[in-house]
């Protein structure tokens, strides 16, 4: 993630709403009970101020049980923290029950942002209608809030919720949550409906094994100051005053491991009991550079990022196949998103491997650059760059030398690949490939390109690269690379990372987009 993201629970446990399956709606807060929830605010934003920038924090969610933003002090507290510079977004999941207008002016008097607020909205269909919820979605819109709006799947309100789909402006994301307790699982033309109004949907239904070590980018505060790594985890040792005191001049001093610069630990023991991670607020706010891809720099807002297409390694990324990253592929598919291969490997070996989930792919980059691929509506296109006939020759030389056996790749005869391909058990050194460059200097042509995997040294024109095939997709498509995404997890990637956007190394230690 960009920054880390810090969610703020309070104990606020009332709503002005009454829905008839929310326990919060049943229970009306004291004015006692009232004055001790913005009291809790009140210290929490008073010690976020002062201790977020060491924590390296760039992001705050109210995620609360109740309804927060019908009480005023919340949007003054937003306010004041959109203000700091390191801060980056600021929002709360709500009802949208209150005045866009009013609510706004409270935010915008107190010095807010609203380029930084971002608003995770749910539609109540006993409260509220249709076309009273979408008015408010666009009043926000309007103003340049970035907001999400979203509804529990049931299966007896679709047609209510395609509605509101049609009602709501489409650069609005319409989310559906998986419905707890509905007893059976969802029919297939329930699925298919639900993929209709969110296509992100199937993500709800394939819960991601938790593991601590995704979660060391956000953190569950309660208004007690108690920990959680989220909204289901357990409660942690240290609390959020104990957290505050020690990031004090803490957050600036780093050290050097592996070669790397290690920031100091958001917290100093992750637990985590579940076997899933069951909820989005859960799943979504791991660090994965699959939520960044979908939902940005900080996707605990579920705000999608759209790129108009993605670009992603197979051995490391899509292989081995995860059911979490098939959902994300399909939902990106659902969305108009162009996706594609970028790989060494040739393009048969490439759509075999990959053979469940190739169908939502549009071609790639293939052979490391050598061999890029369009294929839409019903037509392929496809551009090779060969290597010179005295390249092989001179290869065919070196097989003996280095105890390995040649491969090639070839379009009507002519070669646009070579793997110099040896056991497994002995990989290529630096040395041996500059030799086989050494060797292949005074070739005829623009010269190649070697790069070791293991045990194979793949040999290309010097001009084929991953970073260049994306150029080439892009043009064929008409878009910029800014507008798209890549995902690898060597080097070999890090050219095309560069081109879609800024380098960055997550917790994963992936190349992603920023």
């Amino acid at each position: 993630m960009d920054g880390r993201t810090v969610l703020y629970r309070g104990s606020l446990k009332s709503c002005n709403y009454h829905c008839s399956y929310c326990p919060f709606a049943k229970k009306p807060l004291s004015d006692k009970e009232l004055r001790k929830d913005r009291e809790q605010w009140d210290i929490f934003t008073r010690t976020f101020k002062k201790r977020s920038g060491e924590m390296g924090v760039g992001a705050l969610m109210i995620a609360p049980y109740g309804e927060a933003l019908i009480h005023p002090w919340y949007w003054e507290g937003l306010a004041h923290i959109s203000a700091l510079p390191w801060i980056e977004a600021v929002g709360a999941q709500t009802n949208f029950s209150f005045s866009a207008e009013k609510s706004l002016g409270i935010f915008t008097a107190a010095g807010g942002i609203p380029e930084k607020l971002k608003l995770w909205a749910t539609f109540h269909p006993e409260m509220t209608t249709v076309l009273e919820f979408a008015k408010k979605c666009g009043q926000m819109g309007v103003r340049g809030v970035l907001l999400s709006a979203g509804a529990v799947g049931v299966p007896e309100n679709l047609k209510l919720l395609q509605e509101l789909r049609k009602e709501l402006p489409k650069e609005i994301y319409l989310w559906l949550n998986r419905m707890d307790g509905l007893g059976r699982p969802y029919t297939e033309e329930e699925i298919e409906a639900c993929l209709r109004i969110d296509p992100y949907f199937l993500r709800e239904l394939t819960p991601p094994p938790a593991e601590e070590t995704h979660c060391r980018g956000r953190l569950f505060v309660e208004g007690d100051g108690r920990l959680r790594l989220c909204n289901i985890g357990q409660v942690l040792d240290e609390r959020w005053e104990g957290i505050c005191q020690r990031a004090e001049g803490s957050f600036a001093e780093v050290q050097e491991r592996d070669g790397q610069k290690q920031v100091w630990d958001f917290t100093q023991e992750p637990k985590c009991k579940r076997k899933c991670c069951t909820c989005y607020l859960a799943y979504g706010g791991r660090e994965e550079e699959w939520n960044r891809m979908l939902f940005g720099s900080y996707p605990l807002f579920r705000i999608p990022r759209r790129p108009k297409a993605v670009f992603l390694d197979i051995q490391g990324t899509l292989i081995p196949e995860k059911e979490a990253v098939a959902a994300g592929l399909e939902g990106l598919f659902w969305d108009g998103s162009f996706l594609f291969f970028a790989t060494t490997l040739p393009f048969e070996d490439g759509i075999r491997r990959c053979k469940k989930i190739c169908r939502f792919f549009s071609g790639g980059v293939f052979a490391g650059g050598a061999h890029v691929v369009l294929e839409r509506n019903g037509e392929k296109k496809e551009k090779f760059l060969f290597l010179d006939d005295s390249v092989v020759r001179v290869l065919e030389s070196l097989e003996k030398n280095f105890s390995c056996r040649l491969f090639t790749y070839k379009k009507n005869g002519k070669v646009y690949k070579a793997t110099l391909l040896r056991s497994v058990h002995k990989p290529w050194e630096k040395k041996e490939r500059d030799e086989v460059l050494a060797a292949l200097a005074n070739m005829a042509g623009n010269g190649v390109r070697c790069f070791a995997e293991g045990n194979c040294l793949q040999i290309v024109d010097a001009k084929a690269d991953k970073a260049g095939g994306i150029q080439v997709l892009c043009e064929w498509l008409g878009i910029a690379p800014e507008e798209t995404y890549a995902i690898g997890d060597s080097e070999e990637d890090a050219g095309m990372v560069r081109l879609c956007g800024k380098e960055r190394r997550t917790g994963e230690g992936r190349y992603g987009f920023v």
